[in-house]
Parts: C-alpha cells; structure tokens; sequence
C-alpha cells in the first residue's frame, strides 16, 4: 500500500511558522514590548510549526487506499437491501438508465408509474435482458429452483410493458434486448452512479452480494463493456417494437 505526505499537516505546520515569524517581526519592528513577549510567543510557534513539519514529512504518511481508483460507493449483502438506494436513484435519473438483468418484476409491480414520468421528461431507458426463447433461460430458471418458463415468461411480460409504456411516451423510449449465452452480471446504471452484482448458482438474484459505483477503473470498465454489448448486433436481438 502506497504511502503520501499529509498534506494537511504541512498546512498547518507552515501556517504556524508563518505566523510565529510575523509577530517576531511585529515585536521588533512595531511592538517592541520591554519583556519582548511576541518574540518569545513567536519562538515557540516557530518551535510548534518545525515539529509539526517534521512529523509530517519523517513520520505521519496517509496510506494510499487502493481501492479507491476503482470506484466502490456502496457494498450491499443482498439486493433487496440494494433496492431502496437503487430506486431513489431512478427516481432522480435525468438522462439515461441502463440495465442488465431478467424480468424485472419486482420493478414493473412498483416503478411503472416512475418510468413513465422519467420517459416523458425523456429519459431513456436501454434494457439487456436473455433471450426468453433461449435454452440458457431455462437453465437459468432451474439454477435458482424455479419453474422451467418462470423466468422466460417474466421476460416476455418485461417487452409488453416496455411497448405498453413507450406507446404512452413521446419523449423517452425504453429498448429492451436478448442475448443468447450464459448468464451475465446483474446491471443498473442511473446517470452517474451503478449497481452491480453476481447471479449465484441456486440462489434468488435478491439474495446476493451487490455492489454501488459512481466513479473510477470499476465505472469505467462496466460502461464500455455495456456499451459494447449494446452494439453487438450478432449477440443482441432487439425484443420490443
């Protein structure tokens, strides 16, 4: 772990010898108090900022916190506790929301009403979800303990909700793509600010670990790889009209 010097210390080090400095100059040259008690009163400062200085530069170093080029606002042991942060985020989006998930039920049942609103002061909202005729949805579905075409019906729900509000907007738009491969990580980008997290073998997706970014190597790495995504036009297949 790197180490750096305190910069604060040096402030107030240097500030300190500055100032016992100046009311030396003031007893000699203005006050000139008979006990010269500025000058004694202006040693000691000078005395005070060279120790304070000392300690800054030889011994009190700030270790460098590693992570923090990577961006981690938040870290959440389940979702579901990630859910509350995550919609007062929507609820504030301005520009865009990008999403990497399933069916997002849990969402349309409480959200429906916020989307719309977000789409008529037209923020957009760009959706990656699985094919839901793909046989990797299925497998999905049987990894965490559900009916074979829960999560594939969930899916087609998701593009009927999305055509039903987009024929209501006539600003923002809401796109929702399939792709047809193993599962990808859990994905909701507001603006400035992500949400992310794994999907976990036998395991509801509201029961993992999920994780806050809101800048840095972490932020940076999701959004170009949704981007990339987004674009690949061999991989995704465009579901809503």
């Amino acid at each position: 772990m790197k180490e750096k010097l305190n910069l604060k210390s040096i402030i107030v080090g240097l500030l300190v010898l500055i100032i016992g400095i100046l009311l030396i100059i003031l007893d000699l040259f203005s006050a000139k108090t008979d006990t010269n008690l500025w000058i004694s009163i202006g040693c000691s400062l000078i005395a005070s900022g060279l120790v304070i200085l000392l300690n800054a530069v030889c011994v009190e170093r700030i270790k460098d916190n590693p992570l923090k080029e990577w961006g981690i606002s938040n870290i959440y042991p389940s979702r579901a506790i990630m859910n509350t942060d995550c919609e007062v985020s929507v609820d504030n989006a301005e520009h865009q929301v990008d999403v990497i998930a399933f069916g997002l039920h849990s969402y349309r049942d409480a959200k429906s009403k916020t989307t719309l609103k977000l789409l008529s002061k037209g923020v957009n909202f760009r959706i990656i979800t699985m094919d839901p005729d793909s046989e990797f949805v299925y497998q999905r579905a049987k990894e965490e303990g559900e009916v074979k075409e829960q999560i594939s019906n969930s899916i087609r729900q998701l593009v009927e909700w999305a055509n039903d509000l987009n024929k209501k907007s006539k600003k923002g738009k809401i796109t929702v793509k399939g792709y047809s491969c193993m599962t990808l990580s859990f994905y909701w980008r507001v603006d400035g600010e992500i949400y992310t997290g794994p999907y976990w073998y036998g395991k509801r997706s509201q029961q993992t670990i999920s994780y806050k970014f809101t800048s840095g190597k972490t932020f940076k790495a999701y959004t170009e790889y949704f981007e990339s995504l987004w674009g690949d036009e061999v991989l995704m297949k465009t579901l809503t009209k």
